[in-house]
């Protein structure tokens, strides 16, 4: 099933990317971000203040956007109100425990610190922007300001690493806290095993118009994985959410 579904999702951003390119009269727009990366996963306490900007990376995008305020094919609110947006992106997360769990000097807290990881992914998606303003009002007047919003799926190459300071593997009862443990004949709880798995993403920003043939944006992004193996952790116990990050990234964008 998930295989299917990965090949549904690479078909749309093919498909986005290169079968509308052969209209008439679209234009093209090439884009960069970077920002940080706030990574939610299985490393830390839920809702602790330490483990959200803790475990805080770095991600950079490169964008191309179809625009279609210029042509006359389509429908004419979609023409000045959408664009789509296909996007490659890498970010990478350095991981540790953070929460009520590592504090003390207990046997299994001592574990907890001693735990470390990072995720590394590489992103291609693709979706649909929105723009409060006409698109062609906006490009054509200076000193202009609209905000934006947007919907895509794609998919992720996770690349996860796990590890600890103390002697031997992870997985042993000597060094791994309890609810990363498993029994012979289940699934691993910790692993370092590459992942490839879909994503959905959201964005709400606002892009500002710098001159004739180039723009900034600020922008925030939610990715919701499909799967829970992104950072390479799945806890026996407190596991309600799959892998997710939010990622806050300022942009600049030039029209070809």
């Amino acid at each position: 099933m998930k295989t299917n579904l990965l090949r549904i999702i690479l078909i749309l951003i093919v498909w986005s990317s290169f079968n509308t390119s052969k209209a008439q009269q679209l234009n093209h727009e090439l884009g960069v971000m970077i920002g940080p990366v706030g990574f939610r996963g299985d490393y830390g306490e839920r809702g602790d203040a330490e483990t959200n900007f803790g475990n805080t990376g770095f991600g950079i995008g490169l964008s191309h956007y179809l625009n279609f305020a210029y042509s006359s094919r389509y429908n004419r609110y979609f023409n000045q109100h959408f664009k789509v947006r296909t996007q490659l992106s890498f970010h990478k997360t350095n991981l540790e425990h953070y929460g009520v769990y590592v504090n003390g000097g207990s046997d299994n807290a001592f574990k907890l610190r001693a735990m470390t990881g990072s995720a590394s992914v590489f992103e291609i998606g693709t979706g649909l922007e929105w723009y409060w303003k006409d698109i062609r009002e906006f490009e054509t007047s200076a000193n202009q300001i609209t905000p934006y919003a947007g919907l895509g799926i794609g998919v992720a190459f996770a690349n996860p690493n796990n590890e600890t300071s103390l002697p031997g593997r992870l997985g042993s009862i000597d060094n791994t806290w309890p609810t990363f443990l498993w029994d012979q004949g289940e699934e691993p709880r910790i692993s370092n095993t590459n992942i490839t798995t879909g994503a959905l993403n959201f964005q709400l920003g606002a892009k500002i118009k710098l001159d004739e043939m180039s723009e900034l944006n600020l922008e925030g992004r939610w990715h919701v994985y499909f799967d829970d193996m992104v950072e390479g952790l799945n806890p026996s116990s407190g596991n309600k959410y799959n892998d997710w990050i939010f990622w806050v990234g300022i942009g600049y964008i030039q029209y070809l």
